[in-house]
């Protein structure tokens, strides 16, 4: 490891440069990119363009991990009514759309850098050489390169504007970025000795390839609901004339159209959309402003912060009556093409049964995963004391995502009904795959079996036969073809996939057993 490290960092840090500056480069031009509008400031320019980068960059690192938290004290010179307040504002978002443009653009330098690593020599070959892990180290130079960046923009993006403090959480942004950047440029920069080293072992190798189906099946599903959610709301006109801004809100739509995406196919296949809002307080205080019940819009709850709060469920029901019927039969059409695109992918890709559940099993989780952050939460708390001793304490939230019992049911059963569906339809389409084989052609009855499987020629034309002596058969002995390429071997080696396959089941199994599991405790508990 000491030796590794030294000669990682030993390396070429100029030549990994340029595969990070993809990724950092496209961060920083994409917050430049929303800074330049001034959002109707007008002459004053309240938040200069300096603050406006820094919450910009602060909102495109949540795609990374980062958080956003605003935080505001100010003393007795702020208001007439209080002697001291203090406020707390925290969205929880994860743009999708950042994280998509983030892995692509580091999936570009990463490959520039890989073909320069080629074209120099660099590579080593699998079991020994010098070069053997020049790959994994100059992974390690990227990432360090992507992480130390990362973590000087979310230092920058806090600004102070006037008496708010911007919180970016910089090193939950550097984690993700590592974590990020460490897996693709390590798959990338080591793929030929991660090949070799798959080849000898059936199991993970089995993994790897149906993790890698999912993968596929994961990005043409939210690259089609994408398409179709953007398209729903470019046609609609009338969320947009409410928009008073100058910037248009289909660009605020594009960084987190892949949230919206799962969350659509989500209520496709038939979970709801979840919605909470409300609040709670506690204390007595009925001087400020003209609010005599001191409550300020929020319900009155104990101070231990019950009640207060309403929850609202969209699905398709709501859908049917808040559209018509139609949009419904669309919702549906969309969720039955996303579930047989993972179930065809799977049965073409797939080297059996096992391997095609395994591969139904990986893109349920990576939806789960997707389905829990695709979401959007907004907290706000603050506390006030006034100059004759009252105290007044407030807080909110708003939440809007997927309910996670109704996905992880019906998700279940769209996932898995596909892939047990698909390989059949596939075949009826005129396909073959390798879950269910093909049926053997029945041999003829009666006559010698042709060698080498050709079919005997006929023709009817009689052709002359050669003059030669025909030899006598030995009485008693069958007659002697050449067959020794389909003789089964006299020892029958040991099957290596029987292991994988007994590990392909158990995975699979636990997916569906604890998933079914999971929705029964948390339908019970809800």
């Amino acid at each position: 490891m000491g030796a590794f490290l030294g000669r990682a960092f030993r390396g070429d840090w100029g030549g990994s440069a340029p595969a990070a500056l993809w990724p950092i480069g496209l961060l920083f031009a994409a917050a430049v990119a929303l800074a330049v509008p001034s959002y109707d400031q007008g002459e004053e320019d309240f938040v200069g363009f300096g603050d406006r980068l820094g919450l910009a960059l602060a909102a495109l690192l949540q795609g990374l991990g980062g958080g956003f938290e605003v935080s505001q004290a100010a003393g007795g010179d702020y208001s007439d009514d209080f002697q001291s307040a203090e406020g707390a504002f925290t969205l929880s978002l994860v743009p999708l759309t950042v994280t998509a443009l983030f892995l692509g653009a580091l999936f570009i330098g990463v490959r520039q850098l890989r073909a320069r690593l080629v074209t120099s020599g660099a590579y080593g070959t699998y079991g020994g050489g010098a070069g053997r892990t020049a790959g994994l180290e100059a992974a390690v130079r990227v990432t360090l390169l992507v992480t130390v960046a990362v973590l000087l923009l979310a230092l920058f993006a806090q600004p102070d504007i006037a008496l708010a403090e911007v919180s970016t959480s910089p090193w939950l942004a550097a984690l993700g970025a590592l974590l990020l950047t460490a897996a693709v440029s390590g798959a990338l920069l080591q793929r030929d000795d991660l090949a070799a080293r798959l080849a000898a072992r059936p199991g993970p190798r089995t993994l790897f390839r149906a993790t890698g189906t999912a993968v596929r099946a994961m990005a043409i599903v939210l690259v089609l609901c994408s398409v179709v959610t953007f398209v729903v709301l470019a046609a609609n006109n009338e969320w947009r004339a409410e928009w008073d801004e100058d910037l248009n809100p289909l660009l605020l739509v594009l960084l987190v159209l892949p949230n919206l995406a799962v969350t659509f196919l989500g209520m496709s296949w038939g979970a709801s959309v979840q919605g909470e809002a409300g609040g709670s307080r506690y204390g007595d205080d009925t001087s400020y402003g003209n609010d005599s019940s001191g409550d300020y819009g929020l319900g009155e709850s104990n101070p231990y912060g019950g009640g207060g709060y309403e929850r609202e469920a969209f699905g398709l029901s709501e859908l049917g009556d808040a559209v018509n019927s139609w949009a419904v039969v669309g919702a549906l059409a969309l969720g039955v093409v996303c579930a047989l695109t993972l179930g065809v992918l799977a049965a073409r890709r797939s080297s059996g049964r096992g391997e095609q559940l395994l591969a139904a099993g990986v893109f349920f989780g990576l939806f789960l995963l997707l389905a829990g952050i695709s979401g959007v939460s907004m907290e706000a708390s603050g506390s006030a004391a006034t100059d004759i001793g009252g105290a007044f304490s407030a807080a909110g939230r708003l939440g809007l995502g997927l309910d996670i019992p109704e996905f992880l049911l019906f998700s279940l059963l769209w996932i898995f009904g596909a892939a047990f569906l698909a390989p059949y339809l596939v075949q009826m389409a005129g396909a073959r795959t390798a879950v269910i084989p093909p049926p053997m052609p029945a041999m003829p009855s009666g006559g010698p079996a042709p060698a080498y499987g050709f079919p005997p020629q006929t023709s009817s034309f009689p052709m002359p036969q050669p003059s030669t002596p025909t030899p006598t058969p030995v009485p008693h002995e069958p007659p002697l073809y050449e067959l020794a390429h389909q003789l089964p071997p006299t020892t029958t080696p040991p099957n290596p996939r029987g292991r994988a396959l007994v590990w392909i089941t158990t995975i699979a199994a636990a997916f569906v057993i604890g998933g079914g599991a999971a929705v029964a405790i948390l339908l019970i508990q809800k």
